[in-house]
């Protein structure tokens, strides 16, 4: 089934009249082309080793940690995640240790650490934190 913007393009294609008006469409959609962010089809750990992998996460914590989930970032723009944690409940926002990470230094080509995801990482009330230890028999 066409989606209505495909159904919209085809209208105006069959409207066009000369090759100005073709022209004039071939510059549109090179202008909005060109504003288009193309994530790679893995995101951004395609054909790299990914965090979770290189600092050999337990199971438990993949299924907690963002990183996993949200495979169009990097972990260091990510709150919430593992490593960014403290136990005295912290949101995870500070990202001073991934200026240390191994992680960063490898993939992080030196640019700024910027969060970009927020409110999707591991809940860090102490009755989660409690919830985390129990599951670990700790």
């Amino acid at each position: 089934m066409k989606s209505r913007l495909v159904e919209q393009v085809e209208e105006v294609l069959r409207k066009t009249a000369s090759a100005e008006d073709i022209a004039q469409i071939e510059k549109v959609i090179a202008e909005v082309k060109g504003k288009l962010i193309l994530e790679p089809p893995g995101g951004f750990w395609e054909a790299k080793t990914p965090c979770w992998e290189m600092c050999r996460c337990p199971e438990m914590i993949k299924k907690e940690c963002p990183a996993p989930k949200y495979t169009n970032l990097p972990c260091w723009a990510m709150e919430g995640t593992y490593c960014k944690l403290d136990d005295y409940g912290a949101k995870g926002d500070d990202t001073t240790i991934c200026e240390v990470c191994r992680v960063y230094k490898r993939w992080g080509a030196g640019e700024p650490i910027r969060l970009q995801l927020f409110g999707k990482g591991i809940n860090t009330s102490l009755q989660a934190i409690e919830k985390l230890t129990e599951k670990a028999g700790v």
